[in-house]
Order: C-alpha cells, then sequence, then structure tokens
C-alpha cells in the first residue's frame, strides 16, 4: 500500500474525505476523480477514487472502497 493509498482509507475513515460527492476537486495537493461502481452480479458497491497529480496531471494511484 502505498503514501497515498493509506492518506485516502484515513480520510474516508475520519470523515474528512467524502466519497458520496461524485465527479473531480482538488484534495490537498492532489487532483482527484470519484466514480461510483455499480456491479450487476455478486459483487458490493462502491466508490473508485483515482488520485492525479495537480501540476502534469499524471495518474498516481487508483483506489476501490
Amino acid at each position: 500500500m502505498s503514501i497515498i493509498e493509506a492518506k485516502i482509507l484515513k480520510s474516508v475513515e475520519t470523515n474528512k474525505l467524502n466519497p458520496t460527492i461524485l465527479g473531480e476537486r482538488k484534495w490537498y495537493n492532489y487532483f482527484i476523480r470519484v466514480t461510483e461502481l455499480v456491479w450487476n452480479r455478486n459483487f458490493h458497491d462502491g466508490y473508485l477514487i483515482e488520485v492525479y497529480n495537480k501540476k502534469y496531471g499524471r495518474h498516481l494511484c487508483s483506489v476501490t472502497i
């Protein structure tokens, strides 16, 4: 687990990052995109959080919650 993934998971647990707010936004020094995941069969619904570098738009990591 990378440092960014740990930071996201901790922020979700402490309610500093609300995954129910969908879309793109700035978060600390990152640009994040939150997408709702809806599965057709036998999987749990959740959220996909993609983290990008704010300055260059380079993809850093993806976290599924």
